[in-house]
């Protein structure tokens, strides 16, 4: 790194941390009533680039390579160590875009975790303003009022940290948010220090998908054993690749996903973490080493 980049990322996440600073020390901001929440994509295949092929073999199939269809997923996690509900946006304008309600697990995933499914209203599953606003008003706002009440402080201030993406900085999004919670505000993450100061993206995340890689090798084995031992030869083998299928499939993923991450020990551990590569910055910007 050049020494002007240096000192713009040393400066820049001097600013951030103090911000945080004087907002959690002015309005006397607990650790449970700060989120840090971060989007990423789920493919609905996960595919290896491992084959048993001979070496020098050409045009071979490997499940998933090419698989480019998946959701996304908004994933939220609190200072104190708590995992906030998912919110999956998948593709589609209608219901019949989203896992079906009789999904394995479909009662555990929307009733005792509150996960929230949700279409995008378009042929791709990015987040939009319409999925933005209902995962504050369903799952953000829901998880504050939760503790401002057990604290018996109605009128708290909290933080959410999210990145600087195109919707998240909309005059749209801001104007609902000072209008409607005027109580949360928003912090971004410093563009370009995603892996330096963005808890979820950090370590978070990188658990969650290391299950949902694993839990998609275990469906597809599961699903490649059952046709052998029915009697089908390895050529005859196929996988299920229809939409509704995987779509279903993902709610169990979800599910054993966050049972992976849910966990107060990691999340603090990711926090400690990334609050002590923040405080490193801090001190070689003011100290100048």
């Amino acid at each position: 790194m050049q020494p002007v980049q240096e000192i713009f990322f040393l400066t820049t996440l001097t600013d951030t941390f103090l911000r945080f600073a004087w907002a959690i020390s002015n309005f006397h901001i607990r650790a449970v009533f700060v989120v840090n929440s971060d989007q990423t994509l789920v493919y609905f295949s996960a595919g290896a680039m491992e084959t048993y092929a001979l070496i020098g073999s050409k045009q071979v199939e490997v499940v998933g390579k090419d698989e480019k269809r998946g959701f996304t997923l908004m994933v939220g996690v609190s200072i104190s160590g708590d995992v906030l509900p998912f919110q999956a946006i998948y593709s589609g304008e209608t219901p019949a875009s989203l896992p079906s309600p009789g999904a394995p697990a479909y009662p555990k995933a929307t009733g005792d975790l509150k996960f929230h499914f949700e279409s995008s209203k378009d042929n791709n599953h990015w987040p939009t303003m319409a999925t933005m606003k209902s995962y504050v008003t369903d799952i953000l706002a829901p998880y504050f009022e939760f503790h401002r009440e057990k604290f018996n402080l109605p009128n708290q201030i909290c933080i959410w940290q999210i990145d600087c993406w195109s919707v998240h900085r909309f005059l749209e999004y801001h104007s609902w948010m000072s209008g409607t919670y005027p109580w949360i505000c928003t912090h971004f993450v410093p563009a370009n220090c995603t892996a330096l100061f963005q808890p979820c993206d950090i370590g978070i995340q990188q658990v969650l998908k290391w299950q949902l890689g694993n839990l998609h090798s275990v469906t597809l084995s599961t699903h490649t054993m059952g046709q052998l031992n029915a009697g089908a030869t390895p050529s005859q083998v196929t996988f299920e690749k229809q939409l509704p299928v995987l779509q279903d499939h993902s709610v169990g993923w979800l599910i054993n996903g966050y049972e992976a991450i849910n966990n107060q020990e990691i999340v603090q551990k990711v926090i400690l973490e990334y609050a002590s590569v923040v405080s490193i910055c801090l001190l070689t910007n003011t100290l100048g080493i």
